[in-house]
């Protein structure tokens, strides 16, 4: 067991830090985080004993936690130069551990359920983390987002089953052995990490292979696969819309043996169906549980923060979403077009990352000329220095639409009030909505 030691986290208010973290806290761990600004995520962290700092200086830091027996966890958006991840690696005596090192220690210790792919990963796990809870099952969970109802990234019933995001960045997935698996989709992305799709592909077959039991995958991927799902054609496990409601979808499910007639889930939209049905498709290739069970509690799940929130504000419709991938946004866009038809449509958009907007922009502008009103912020860095030619202004010359400008961060609550389009999408991965004026939303 990962108990009573020392740890040392470069990164620690990232959103798969902080579970990680979190985690070991619950296991009466002593931990340090350093992260460059402190969060909601970490103000958490330190009311449940994390000791924090923000500042890059050796001297600041306990000596206890300098020793030679301190564990070091970072993650990969750390550079190697960052003061205190080189002062541990020319020690050359501590353990230093990536993120998903020590996530493939901790789900080693349970049944695990890992789900990976380009999209829906954390709508997937949550949606699982979600029917297990409420299932009673003894469980924990890492969630690449907030789950609302639960406010936190981070489930903790017991240590039977382990939910866990597999992410493809940097071939981390490849340090799991999970037992489960899912495959939701693969696109090309991170290519700043792979030269091309066919790389991928190979990650994702190793990852395939990885897995113990049971890998469920889309039907049209070509990987390695036990069961395949679908939300458009027929495969093992797939659904058929009944009904399109305003905060939900009925549906029928069919699995390898049975139909299940008139299911209602609280999402809306097709890719939030499929997250649902690779999500039942799991649980159903698990022995020991029962489907039928789970199925009525799809109707108190409350999302994820970030994933196509939506707001009423006066006679608009706010849009909050997470998408930062043309298809994601395109997503988002089919979503609109199904629920509120012949209504004229705005996006305020961050692009996230240079290398991303770089690989992806004549796919950016061709989804975001399908928006009547464009508002583009600078690009979102995180990992990445500026790439020469590649900018937002740039890919705002390649947008067709009607009205189009650069915005700053501080223009967003300005914008929303001032178009005169009835939908508006706030869209991006990076820090675009922290000061979103979200009080003044009447379902806040």
């Amino acid at each position: 067991m990962m108990n009573c030691n020392k740890y040392f986290f470069i990164g620690v208010g990232g959103i798969g830090m902080s579970s990680i973290a979190n985690y070991l806290l619950d296991n009466r761990n002593s931990v340090l985080g350093y992260d460059r600004s402190s969060n909601k995520l970490i103000e958490k962290l330190i009311n449940h004993g994390l000791k924090f700092t923000n500042t890059l200086d050796l001297e600041l830091i306990p000596e206890e936690f300098l020793n030679d027996d301190v564990i070091v966890i970072y993650t990969p958006a750390v550079k190697k130069d960052n003061i205190f991840l080189d002062f541990f690696l020319n020690k050359k005596v501590n353990k230093i551990l990536k993120r998903s090192e020590i996530l493939g220690q901790i789900t080693s210790e349970s049944k695990c359920i890992a789900v990976a792919g380009t999209h829906g990963k954390t709508s997937t796990s949550a949606i699982l983390s979600h029917l297990l809870y409420f299932n009673k099952v003894k469980f924990k969970s890492f969630v690449g987002g907030i789950m609302k109802g639960f406010d936190t990234n981070y489930l903790n019933t017991g240590d039977e089953y382990v939910v866990v995001e597999a992410d493809e960045y940097d071939r981390s997935f490849l340090n799991l052995n999970p037992d489960y698996s899912v495959i939701t989709s693969i696109e090309e992305d991170h290519l700043d990490v792979y030269h091309d799709l066919k790389e991928i592909y190979s990650s994702f077959n190793v990852f395939s292979d990885n897995t113990n039991k049971s890998v469920v995958a889309e039907k049209d991927l070509n990987i390695r696969k036990d069961v395949s799902f679908s939300i458009k054609d027929d495969a093992d496990y797939s659904a058929k819309i009944i009904k399109n409601e305003q905060n939900g979808i009925y549906f029928n499910f069919k699995t390898p043996d049975k139909l299940i007639s008139n299911i209602y889930v609280k999402v809306i939209g097709e890719h939030n169906l499929k997250n649902v049905i690779c999500a039942l498709a799991i649980i159903d290739q698990i022995e020991e549980f029962n489907i039928e069970e789970f199925l009525p509690s799809l109707a108190k799940f409350k999302g994820i923060e970030r994933r196509m929130d939506i707001y009423n504000y006066g006679d608009k419709i706010i849009i909050d979403d997470y998408a930062h991938h043309p298809t994601e946004i395109e997503s988002v866009l089919d979503s609109i077009d199904s629920n509120f038809k012949n209504n004229s449509k705005a996006v305020i958009f961050q692009p996230h990352l240079y290398s991303r907007t770089r690989d992806f922009m004549d796919n950016f502008a061709k989804v975001l000329s399908n928006f009547h009103e464009v508002y583009l912020l600078d690009i979102y860095p995180a990992r990445e220095k500026p790439i020469n030619g590649i900018s937002s202004e740039v890919l705002l010359n390649k947008i067709d639409s009607l009205k189009k400008e650069i915005i700053k961060k501080d223009d967003i609550n300005h914008i929303i009030d001032k178009s005169n389009c009835k939908i508006i999408s706030i869209l991006g991965a990076g820090d675009l909505t922290s000061n979103l004026n979200k009080k003044v939303f009447t379902n806040e």
